[in-house]
């Protein structure tokens, strides 16, 4: 099964773009699916944090490396 890009695909790309844009303070973005499908979309943004903590809809926290 391929993961499905188009169906988010503008919010994909504009997060893409604020985090490799030097003039904007995103330094990255967290992708997950929707639901039970292939469809990935944007979870989060932010910037300047080493770790960023989870906290996904689900009710599972972690915290995870970003660099």
């Amino acid at each position: 099964m391929a993961v499905n890009l188009s169906k988010n695909g503008l919010a994909l790309m504009a997060a893409y773009k604020k985090v490799v844009d030097a003039k904007t303070d995103t330094d990255w973005a967290l992708f997950t699916y929707e639901g039970n499908s292939n469809d990935l979309r944007l979870a989060e943004t932010g910037g300047s944090s080493r770790y960023h903590k989870r906290s996904d809809r689900g009710g599972r926290g972690a915290r995870d490396h970003l660099d």
